[in-house]
């Protein structure tokens, strides 16, 4: 959007890991904050008034009171004035009702106090990201409008006032009730994350609740869009007591959104202690005390073991340090202590009682409590960003074509010029409305969300010979060369890209039937790249996948929906697939995905395979791929419209300037999946021997009941959200199944399909599951029978959120299969 809006990936906790690894220390990082000599402006004269570092809570003019009937004119709507909630900075807020009876809050910002570009910017970034945000615990917001002396904001009302109100009347909160509201702040703070936004101003007060005593996240004055991979905000702002050290000492690296995970500490502090934990008089001795990390618990409260320690992790000075959000709402704290099912509203007043709550029951209200809060690693969440409207584009062009980059380059554009004229001094608030109102725009289907960033993709495309994300239906060899400096440039010019690029199910149309399996690659020598085209393999480079039968080539998608088409058809017929002899020397495969993250609105998708690598997949088509041994690492990128794999060798401790930005992410995602994701199962090992030529992920595909991964060495992963995946290899006719508790299985399809011809058994676990499993295996099909229907469409991707249905109806409780695209979510 503009200079005010930026971003970064939230770092994984420092804990060690039975797997951690000298990899998690090799890459030096930029953003490590130490403390420093405070900024002289932070700190007041001796003699004067001590007072925060922010204009927003300097001295208040008291405006006066807006009239009894608000009306909003452009809409033709009317609000009757009723009580009067409270007010902050120069902003008053009303209990209002409209013509309908429904009560609603109203945010009143006088003009007067509007005469700066930086008020201006202000109130435009609070409608902007506060008006896209929907989330069970983030306060609604309605409209805003004005009339000739105030801005106003309608918001959902909260009766129940704030957290700070409660704590005033209460003194200090039981630890069941702490732990529910907490649980409640993470998950509308992870939703804010996961969509690229730092409140930077989490506190009591700004935390309200509504009628049902559920928490309501308000307030978005200070609230900020990241922007870039590794972007920092350098802004001093927040509330004295709980603005985190780096934001105040740090200015150099400036911050991102580790404040708020500090803030959360600083809640919970004062909720089961009743005060803030670095509070005195002084704001300068509060800046001190934060800065030299100075508190206690005190001893005259019972405060449980489990509450002090996880204070003491989050208010860690170093961002890099604190836990993630997940995290912490894994620790024993909230897992082994009491969690009521909801709050009653009598506790506004008096503690309530939860000591009838047993173990059993907290756990299953935690469990409902993270899922009401959208915490639950398989749920998907949305943001109001639409599509800027897209041009046409010929068939067989490219999906980056320049007559529709132009027009999104200029709704873009437009927006940034109306945005910049509206926070002018002087100019009328009703353009600023108007603007604020407009969406956030996003370039159509797979673009990016910046305007800089568009005008980067579009320099690439004039200078680079392959376009950033291709749509060729198969790849027909890898091709291992050096790094030239045309792809220097086009690395350089990706690396702070991170719009989601990750291609649609659907794309855009070709004469040939276009797909979305843009780097599917056809089966090579896993050692020796056959290549058609020239072919210069220099030192350093290492071919890809495993070998495959010689005639015509079938993507693996393809190939495996040819051979469960096949199975079906003749189970359908009653005969028998293949003879389960005939594939009893097929390899079982090994190598597939233990844990995964997927941060693709930001970065790309992470992920840890079961030989001990771990790589990444990056939004603008490249991915990397880190050895076993944590030393050696591939970087691989597609060339020739996705026909091609560069594939380049390195180590940690040596490689081009322009791929730090990379490893650097490279190292967050390690550090995350192998601290919390992963796992030592049976299937797991360490191939600490393979330092080049890594398995990766060439594709992944998020599904309405599965994501479905394709890796480099013809292997296909069903992921489905009831935590059992389904791995095939050798075209489909191996089948590993792996369930929820991760026991594994593997079979031949075709033993699986002679089973279920047999009568059924008496055991009826034993039925049910190969019931269940043919299931699965039909589905997959239905899946991959979509993939390759949806490409020979040639239907143009609907925007993001989109939940398009291409397949047909499915057995045994799936529904149909359906396009969806990726959100941050966690495996």
């Amino acid at each position: 959007m503009h200079a005010h809006f930026h971003a970064r990936l939230p770092p994984p906790a420092s804990s060690s890991a039975a797997r951690r690894n000298p990899f998690a220390s090799a890459i030096n990082n930029p953003h490590q904050a130490g403390p420093q000599v405070p900024p002289k402006p932070i700190y007041q004269d001796r003699h004067a008034p001590a007072s925060p570092p922010l204009q927003r809570q300097n001295a208040k003019v008291q405006p006066p009171s807006p009239p009894s009937i608000i009306i909003d004119k452009t809409r033709s709507v009317q609000f009757q004035r009723l009580n009067f909630l409270g007010e902050g900075g120069f902003a008053r807020v009303y209990e209002v009702r409209d013509t309908h009876n429904n009560r609603l809050a109203c945010k009143v910002v006088t003009k007067s106090s509007l005469k700066t570009k930086k008020a201006k910017t202000k109130l435009y970034a609070e409608i902007k990201i506060h008006r896209s945000l929907t989330h069970p615990n983030i306060v609604g917001f309605g409209d805003c409008f004005e009339d000739e002396e105030n801005v106003y904001m309608t918001l959902a009302l909260c009766p129940n006032g704030s957290l700070m109100d409660m704590l005033r009347r209460r003194r200090r909160f039981t630890e069941p009730e702490a732990r529910f509201f907490t649980v409640q702040v993470i998950g509308a703070c992870h939703y804010m994350h996961t969509h690229q936004v730092i409140h930077r101003d989490l506190k009591l007060g700004n935390i309200f609740l509504d009628a049902d005593m559920n928490i309501q996240v308000g307030d978005f004055g200070l609230a900020a869009l990241i922007e870039n991979p590794g972007e920092r905000k350098k802004t001093i702002c927040g509330t004295p007591n709980y603005i985190a050290p780096e934001v105040l000492f740090d200015t150099a690296n400036g911050h991102s959104f580790e404040v708020d995970t500090w803030s959360i500490g600083v809640i919970l502090y004062t909720l089961v202690v009743g005060r803030p934990p670095f509070q005195t008089k002084d704001v300068k001795e509060i800046y001190q005390r934060i800065r030299d990390n100075q508190y206690e618990f005190p001893s005259d409260r019972e405060i449980s073991l489990e509450a002090r320690e996880l204070v003491k992790q989050i208010l860690t000075p170093d961002p890099q340090q604190r836990p993630s959000l997940h995290e912490i709402i894994d620790h024993a704290f909230f897992t082994q202590g009491t969690v009521p099912r909801s709050i009653p509203v009598g506790a506004l007043h008096g503690s309530p009682d939860f000591r009838h709550v047993s173990r059993l029951a907290s756990q299953h209200n935690l469990a409902r409590l993270r899922h009401s809060a959208l915490l639950d690693e398989d749920q998907e969440t949305q943001i109001a960003v639409p599509s800027a409207p897209p041009a046409t584009a010929p068939a067989g062009s490219l999906p980056r074509s320049k007559s529709s980059s132009a027009s999104v380059t200029s709704s873009l554009a437009q927006q940034e010029k109306e945005f910049q004229k509206a926070v002018q001094p002087g100019s009328p608030i009703s353009a600023l409305l108007s603007s604020a109102r407009q969406p956030f725009l996003v370039a159509p289907g797979n673009g990016p969300r910046e305007p800089s960033l568009l005008r980067k993709l579009q320099a690439v495309s004039k200078e680079a010979k392959s376009p950033v994300r291709t749509r060729l239906a198969t790849l027909q060899n890898i091709e291992e060369e050096d790094v030239d400096r045309e792809e220097e440039v086009r690395q350089k010019e990706l690396q702070s890209q991170k719009a989601r690029i990750v291609a649609q199910m659907v794309p855009s149309g070709s004469g040939h039937g276009v797909r979305d399996d843009a780097e599917n690659v056809a089966p090579v020598e896993r050692r020796v790249a056959r290549v058609k085209e020239k072919t210069r393999i220099k030192e350093g480079t290492v071919a890809g996948p495993s070998a495959a039968p010689s005639g015509p080539k079938l993507n693996s998608f393809d190939a495996a929906a040819q051979t469960l088409s096949a199975a079906f058809e003749a189970f359908t017929a009653g005969r028998l697939f293949r003879p389960p002899l005939d594939d009893e020397h097929l390899p079982e495969e090994k190598v597939f995905i233990v844990s995964w993250v997927d941060y693709c609105n930001k970065y790309g998708m992470g992920y840890a395979l079961t030989d001990g690598s771990v790589g990444v997949h990056f939004n603008d088509s490249t991915s990397i791929i880190l050895s076993a041994d944590k030393q050696h690492f591939d970087y691989i990128s597609s060339h020739r419209q996705g026909t091609v794999y560069v594939r380049k060798s390195h180590t940690v401790a040596s490689y081009p300037e322009e791929l730090q930005g990379k490893v650097y992410l490279l190292k967050h995602f390690e550090r995350y999946i192998m601290a919390r994701l992963y796992g030592d199962y049976g299937y797991t090992f360490n191939d600490t021997d393979r330092t080049k030529g890594m398995d990766f992920v060439q594709k992944y595909l998020r599904m309405k009941h599965v994501i479905v991964f394709k890796m480099s060495h013809d292997v296909l992963q069903f992921n489905f959200y009831d935590h059992s995946k389904v791995i095939l290899s050798s075209h489909g006719l191996v089948v590993t199944h792996i369930d929820k508790n991760y026991g594994i299985t593997r079979w031949t399809l075709s033993q699986i399909m002679a089973q279920a011809l047999l009568p059924p058994s008496t055991d009826s676990d034993q039925v049910k599951f190969n019931q269940r499993l043919v299931d699965k295996l039909k589905y997959c099909k239905e899946v991959l029978l979509s993939i390759r229907n949806a490409s020979t469409g040639a239907s143009q991707p609907g925007g993001e959120g989109d939940d398009e249905q291409i397949g047909m109806g499915m057995s045994a409780g799936f529904g149909g299969v359906s396009a969806r695209s990726s959100k941050a979510s966690l495996r």
